[in-house]
């Protein structure tokens, strides 16, 4: 997917540090021709500055104010075509008004990568925003803006062991959030049950949040202290954990409908997907054959889809969500972005 027209725009890119989705995205835009200026859209990663932001606290306004107006005192001399904002959770109207002052030639982009009842004020600051792209095809329908799922990586590609045997028959590798940590453990008993070899790698970010979720979250009655990870794997680790996997579990968070990315990123691998997700049947890679919806008790696993062959795709499916694919739609319907004729 050629991004040729977006040579030469310079990007005010505003996103939190998840995963490295990030630095893939402005990588990739560096690539194109973009100079982008990369920002993380909160004042810091702490987890006070987190929980004060996602809870649309005013005891965090000074704070991102003062932040913002330093990110425009260090870019006071350009002038920016777009200023992209995903999630944009800390991007309070205040902010965006300063934002539009500075830069009143920029077309303003917002992506959801999750859904707007988890973003405090984000269906309020959508009409400031001149292009908005959800995730979710329900918010994309609700607030009639555009569906766009996510994407999967340059890294990712089709991997087997060379000798044909997968060390894993089922891996996770995931933040232990919401009803994760009871299903990977229900996902444990039917492997320990069947003989099958399963891999799991659950992620918090810090002990605190670890000790409130066992507190709060009924789900971590399945878990225990050693079975939690505070340190994530690197880009490197996951790639050979999933190239060495037969299938791939995949766990949505209850409060979204999107998408995640491990389906995606297994599209492009060919590997066989576990998901809870209800509506994953509605997506265009959908095959039975390669995709099994479970329960969040593991309800309808079964071993002869975990032993079945993967059937590839349509080449132009698998393309559809590739990092160019993606970037190529955020961008294209913007007056600044005029595609190249083909």
């Amino acid at each position: 997917m050629p991004l040729s027209f977006l040579n030469g725009k310079r990007i005010l890119m505003l996103c939190a540090d998840f995963f490295d989705y990030r630095n893939q995205l402005a990588h990739r835009l560096r690539d194109a021709g973009c100079t982008v200026d990369l920002y993380d859209e909160r004042p810091s990663a702490s987890f006070l500055t987190k929980a004060l932001i996602r809870r649309g606290s005013r005891l965090i306004r000074p704070s991102l104010r003062r932040y913002y107006k330093n990110i425009i005192s260090e870019n006071k001399n350009k002038a920016y075509d777009c200023i992209f904002v995903v999630k944009g959770e800390a991007l309070t109207g205040e902010v965006l008004a300063l934002l539009r002052k500075a830069y009143p030639q920029a077309k303003f982009v917002l992506y959801l990568w999750d859904s707007i009842r988890n973003v405090p004020g984000c269906e309020e600051r959508i009409p400031l925003f001149d292009r908005v792209l959800t995730f979710d095809p329900a918010d994309a329908e609700k607030m009639h803006i555009a569906f766009r799922p996510m994407f999967y990586g340059q890294d990712f590609r089709c991997t087997s062991p060379e000798n044909g045997k997968y060390a894993y028959d089922v891996s996770f590798v995931g933040t232990a959030h919401s009803i994760r940590p009871r299903t990977v453990k229900a996902v444990e008993r039917f492997c320990q049950k069947e003989n099958l070899r399963f891999f799991y790698y659950l992620y918090s970010p810090h002990p605190l949040v670890y000790w409130m979720n066992k507190l709060l979250n009924p789900s971590y009655k399945a878990v225990c202290k050693r079975d939690i990870h505070f340190t994530p794997l690197s880009g490197e680790e996951l790639l050979c954990i999933y190239g060495q996997s037969r299938c791939v579990l995949d766990i949505e968070h209850p409060d979204q409908r999107g998408v995640t990315t491990r389906p995606l990123e297994m599209l492009k691998m060919q590997k066989k997907v576990i998901t809870t997700s209800s509506s994953i049947d509605q997506m265009d890679f959908y095959d039975p054959r390669n995709i099994l919806i479970i329960g969040t008790d593991a309800e309808n696993l079964n071993r002869p889809f975990i032993f079945s062959d993967y059937v590839p795709p349509a080449e132009e499916i698998i393309a559809r969500y590739s990092i160019d694919a993606f970037l190529s739609d955020v961008f294209s319907d913007l007056s600044f972005c005029q595609k190249e004729q083909r």
